[in-house]
């Protein structure tokens, strides 16, 4: 069963106001929470607040970490005519085991926004494995045709000039992913359609109308024996001759948001398999641009969310007589200050305003991120961090993070973005999760 459904479940019973004291010694059901789930609830909560213990082993940068699964996620960004999506795939063996078969899917009940971020869920097949993913990646931008927005196109490269030569942009195979057509006949069973040249001089009538990344125009031969394929989406297999393409008058061009940030966690519930990872990271920043250096001063607030899972135990003379867990949202603040001042090179923060599942308060959650040492050359960071917890016991945990991206000023660029993951435990409780945040 999905740590989420029986999470809301127990959510649904009375708002959550876990009074951990009890965690760990006598009183069993001092947490406030009305009636207690099953037994496989309980053993759940159990495995999951020891899946997440586990969760401290992070590699710096988001790689998952644990002996049942040891693979990095791939979070790539999906654009369409409706906006845009994250997609997500993994790369490499798990450690000590073989490789995983079967994608990743997404699920149709996405998790609720967190300040503007946009939550997705992933299961694989038939298993309890799921991957859950928020991200700021943003709809395409519209942008006048020419070769400087071009250029931002991960699939175009080497334009130069300030206009899109009158004769036409020439096509080349790096282009093929941006290309579509409505115009050619519809694809058979096979899967795509041929348009042929006839003759063997020069093709100059040979042409079709189309659109480059939703730009509108008209492709055309500009040499012989002019070939194009399509599939069944009207994108390109293979084309062959000398094709061009000429926009209309007044085309834009759709840049896609591939500058983003990912943040989330992965939970692996099949059988006593259990196991749990948050990950943190970003997408399309040039590599090294979240670098810090000695020359940087002044300082920085970045703001952001956060959301992750939490899992507690009750126990009575040593027998376990209540368990819960579930997911959570959160905010999250990271202050930098960066160097040349008293106290500077460093970074803290916290993750604050905690919602269930069901967006309601979590009142008394805090994790607190304190001060992380910043080093010149290199963008990421690592600390100590604390907390409470419902009515306030304390806990005691790791946090880790890095920073992308440049804020763009001429001199004294700072970082633009942040990302990071975080652990706390408290007795009886544990809580794991995951970051983003940008400059304000």
């Amino acid at each position: 069963m999905p740590v989420w459904k029986y999470a809301r479940t127990i959510f649904g019973a009375a708002a959550l106001a876990l009074g951990l004291a009890a965690c760990g010694g006598g009183g069993g059901g001092g947490n406030g929470s009305g009636s207690m789930p099953g037994g496989a609830a309980i053993d759940g909560a159990v495995a999951l607040r020891a899946a997440i213990e586990t969760a401290g082993n992070t590699v710096p940068g988001g790689g998952f970490d644990d002996t049942l699964h040891g693979v990095a996620p791939v979070v790539t960004a999906a654009h369409d005519a409706a906006g845009a999506s994250v997609e997500v795939a993994e790369t490499g063996t798990p450690r000590g085991g073989a490789a995983r078969s079967g994608a990743f899917a997404m699920q149709p009940d996405h998790p609720r926004p967190i300040a503007g971020w946009t939550g997705t869920r992933f299961r694989r097949g038939a298993t309890d494995e799921y991957i859950v993913v928020y991200s700021d990646v943003g709809p395409p931008e519209a942008l006048p045709f020419a070769p400087e927005n071009l250029n931002r196109l991960k699939e175009v490269s080497g334009l130069t000039g300030e206009t899109v030569p009158a004769s036409g942009l020439a096509i080349e195979t790096g282009y093929w992913p941006v290309i579509r057509s409505t115009s050619l006949a519809a694809a058979p069973a096979n899967g795509s359609v041929t348009h042929n040249a006839e003759g063997t001089g020069a093709d100059a009538g040979l042409g079709f109308a189309g659109t480059f990344s939703g730009g509108a125009g008209e492709y055309r031969c500009s040499g012989t024996a002019c070939t194009v394929t399509l599939d069944d989406r009207g994108a390109p297999t293979a084309m062959g001759g000398a094709w061009i393409f000429a926009p209309r008058s007044g085309a834009t061009v759709s840049i896609p948001d591939y500058e983003h940030l990912y943040f989330g966690w992965w939970l692996n519930e099949a059988g006593e398999a259990w196991g749990f990872q948050s990950f943190a990271g970003a997408s399309g920043f040039a590599s090294g641009s979240g670098n810090v250096d000695a020359a940087m001063a002044g300082s920085a607030t970045y703001t952001g969310a956060a959301a992750g899972v939490w899992a507690t135990v009750d126990s009575s003379a040593g027998r376990i007589v209540g368990a819960r867990g579930g997911e959570f949202t959160a905010e999250a603040v990271l202050r930098a200050n960066f160097f040349g001042a008293l106290d500077a090179g460093v970074v803290e923060g916290e993750i604050g305003s905690f919602r269930d599942g069901s967006g309601r308060s979590m009142a008394g959650w805090r994790v607190t991120l304190n001060s992380a040492r910043l080093t010149a050359g290199s963008g990421s960071f690592a600390g100590e961090a604390g907390g409470t917890v419902g009515s306030g016991t304390s806990g005691t945990g790791s946090w880790q993070g890095r920073f992308h991206g440049s804020d763009g000023a001429e001199t004294n660029a700072r970082p633009s973005h942040a990302t990071g993951r975080f652990d706390l435990h408290f007795p009886g409780a544990h809580i794991a999760g995951a970051f983003g945040a940008g400059k304000e």
